[in-house]
């Protein structure tokens, strides 16, 4: 079976991603969203070396949309340096820049390299049956669809990992983020470097997204049930930070602000059933400790494109290989999102310092441990054993 015709629940980065990877390997692709129209809302996402060279090989290029970072600073809730990373080394290391950019604008540039007619809108999956030779997704507004291969892309609160594999949901981590994205005079915005600051019981960041744009996120401890607090709570909270984070609160208002409560999934060791998968959330959702959620979406599309390109073998046999062959990687970064939120309040993380070098190093040797695409892009072919 050379050509196949697939179907992905999800118009989301992760959906948007498969489908540009596998209609260019010549597959019949249809993405269904529950949505009226492509959900543009978020902030900014931090596409690191492994997120854009898995882009380039899925065929869409960001970095003329985004805006290219070129150095990672960690400093105290006093100000005291911790560590700095030289994101230029690490683009010249993995061949591949970090680009921040709008989750919009991402999103807006995957569905524009699609073809006509293969998005659809309004069409919200409540069931899937999987049959020996097909498989069939129903609607909520009773239609049907039928592929060779289901692709569930519906993020944490997936409806085919529920259907597929049923299962817990994914479980709150105990912190959650307020964020949001401004455009704002202050001169980080209008730079190349991330600034991350440590605090004993906080976190918080400020990245340029391009165009004036600041992504800001401030991450506390909350479980459910706790307030949810406005600009002016963070103020108070933020008193006294480093610049410029008293003066970006004051520039901002609630409605500039997104609350988003941390979640992590376990990470099954089957993602699907005969003639279905999953990628990014629907499978691995995870904190946003190391900034790697969207970046192990585009993974998972670009591993997976690789194992449906023009294989004559089972669907099973590909989606199980695929599974097999991205789960640990995957698995990997999801624990080191979870260890890093839970050492967050631990006096470890503020007092260690390290020298530039090491921190570079460090985080090559990051990016390196949790991707397939930097190993393997380069090679002729994705093996299926």
């Amino acid at each position: 079976m050379e050509t196949m015709r697939v179907l992905v629940i999800g118009a989301g980065v992760g959906g948007l991603a498969i489908a540009n990877g596998l209609i260019d390997k010549g597959h019949h692709v249809q993405v269904f969203e529950h949505a009226n129209a492509l959900r543009t809302t978020g902030a900014g996402i931090t596409v690191w070396s492994n997120g854009t060279a898995a882009l380039r090989e899925l065929g869409v290029d960001i970095e003329e949309a985004g805006r290219p970072l070129h150095s990672l600073r960690s400093v105290t809730e006093t100000g005291r340096l911790l560590w700095e990373a030289d994101l230029g080394e690490v683009t010249e290391r993995l061949g591949s820049p970090t680009v921040q950019i709008p989750r919009r604008t991402l999103i807006a540039e995957m569905a524009a390299a699609l073809p006509p007619g293969v998005l659809h809108f309004g069409r919200r999956c409540v069931g899937v049956t999987e049959h020996p030779d097909h498989v069939v997704v129903e609607f909520a507004d009773g239609g049907l669809a039928a592929g060779d291969v289901l692709i569930g892309a519906d993020g944490q609160g997936s409806v085919v990992r529920r259907e597929v594999l049923g299962g817990d949901p994914a479980r709150p981590t105990g912190w959650a983020s307020w964020q949001g994205m401004t455009r704002s005079d202050l001169p980080i915005a209008h730079g190349h470097q991330t600034l991350n600051i440590a605090g004993r019981n906080a976190h918080c960041g400020l990245i340029p997204t391009g165009d004036g744009l600041l992504h800001w996120w401030f991450d506390m401890p909350w479980k459910d049930g706790d307030p949810v607090l406005s600009v002016a709570d963070l103020r108070q909270v933020f008193r006294g930070w480093p610049g410029p984070v008293e003066e970006l609160l004051a520039s901002v208002t609630d409605d500039d602000l997104g609350f988003f409560p941390h979640i992590r999934h376990k990470v099954p060791q089957v993602w699907g059933g005969p003639r279905s998968t999953l990628l990014g959330d629907a499978v691995h959702a995870m904190p946003p400790a190391v900034a790697q959620a969207a970046n192990q979406t585009l993974e998972d599309a670009w591993l997976l494109t690789q194992f449906l390109s023009n294989v004559d073998r089972e669907p099973a046999e590909l989606l199980r290989a695929y599974e097999q062959e991205r789960r640990p990687r995957a698995l990997k970064v999801s624990r080191t999102a979870a260890l890093t939120s839970a050492q967050r309040s631990t006096p470890l993380q503020r007092l260690a310092r390290f020298p530039r070098w090491l921190a570079t190093r460090s985080q090559v040797a990051s990016l390196r441990s949790g991707s397939n695409v930097l190993r393997l892009a380069r090679q002729p072919q994705v093996q299926v054993a």
